[in-house]
Parts: C-alpha cells; structure tokens; sequence
C-alpha cells in the first residue's frame, strides 16, 4: 500500500496501519541514528523516539515525504541528542555485524571479501564521525538516503547552496581522512 494511503487510513482512526510504517521505515531511521550517534543502544533509543513522535503529530501530518519527515524528526533528536548528552560521537561498535546478515555458505565462499567490506564500513564510519555534524548529516542524506540538494535543504532549513557545500566539504574531507596513513592506525 502507497503511504499517501497509509497515512490517509491512520488519519481516518485506523491505527493499525502504523505498524506497516513502522516496520517499512525502522531500519532506515535505526541506521541515520546510528551514524550520527555512533551507539547502537542510543540509535535504537532515537528511533524508537522518532516513530513515538510521528504517531503523536500523525493526524496534523500533511503528505509529502514520509521518509523525509521520519528522517527530519530523526536528524532533530540526534542534534538534540549531541547537545545534551554531551557524549562524543564512538566507532561503531560491532556495527557490521548488523548489516552482514548473509548465509554461512555464502560467507565461507566470500570470507576474505568480507571481512574488507567490514573493515571498509567500519573505516567509513569512524570517518564519517570526524566530520561536522552538518557535513555528515548533508552527506549520509545525500549518498546513503539518495536526496536530492533542494530536498535535504526542505528537510534542514539550509539554503540549497549551503546544503550543496556541506556535501562537497564533507565529501572531500572523508577523501582526505580516508588517503591519511595515520587514519589506519
């Protein structure tokens, strides 16, 4: 079912429907909260907060981007997050081990490949969190989620020339963070 008509259902008392949302978007939103925070127990805390949020504002919602509002409300705690916990942003600890999922024959063929694509993810991450939180929020929105300048500028409030720089900035900050030898170590 389209979200428009999920969310026409659920304004219409049928509150069921917000599971399907829920189980549709979850990971998403689970795994933004995770690269800005760096803490699965703390990501899962925000994205659990972020889907409170929308069924409490549900029947004010007005349709647009359903991802994008999930994500805005999730992009929001996690800045709020950041200034209050007073907490540094940490290597994701163990996070490949989430995403790996595949089968044990599967893993056993592919072994060596797979263990660099996790370190290649870990390595990304502990990169990611080295950039501003704006550059690393305008880069995961635009590589990791697929949108586009003008949408991320809707979603933060940034000019679209703003949202263009951070993405570039942030871009060739990873580039230099990733080249650095010293960054392995």
């Amino acid at each position: 079912m389209e979200d428009r008509e999920l969310i026409r259902r659920i304004q219409d008392g049928q509150k069921q429907y917000l599971n399907e949302i829920a189980e549709k978007y979850y990971d998403d939103i689970y795994y933004f909260c995770c690269y800005q925070t760096g803490s699965r127990e703390d990501a899962y805390d925000l994205a659990q907060e972020t889907f409170l949020r929308f069924i409490r504002y549900v029947d004010r919602y007005q349709y647009r981007n359903l991802k994008g509002y999930l994500l805005t409300i999730a992009m929001n705690l996690c800045r709020n997050y950041a200034c209050g916990s007073g907490k540094a942003p940490v290597l994701l600890e163990s996070f490949e081990s989430e995403q790996g999922g595949r089968g044990e024959e599967e893993a056993q063929v592919s072994c060596g490949r797979e263990y660099e694509e996790r370190e290649n993810r870990l390595l990304l991450a502990a990169a990611l969190h080295r950039l501003p939180d704006i550059q690393r929020e305008a880069v995961l929105l635009h590589y990791f989620y697929g949108y586009k300048n003008r949408e991320i500028s809707r979603m933060t409030g940034a000019s679209y020339s703003a949202v263009k720089s951070r993405v570039r900035q942030g871009l060739e900050k990873l580039q230099q963070l990733l080249n650095r030898e010293d960054f392995y170590e």
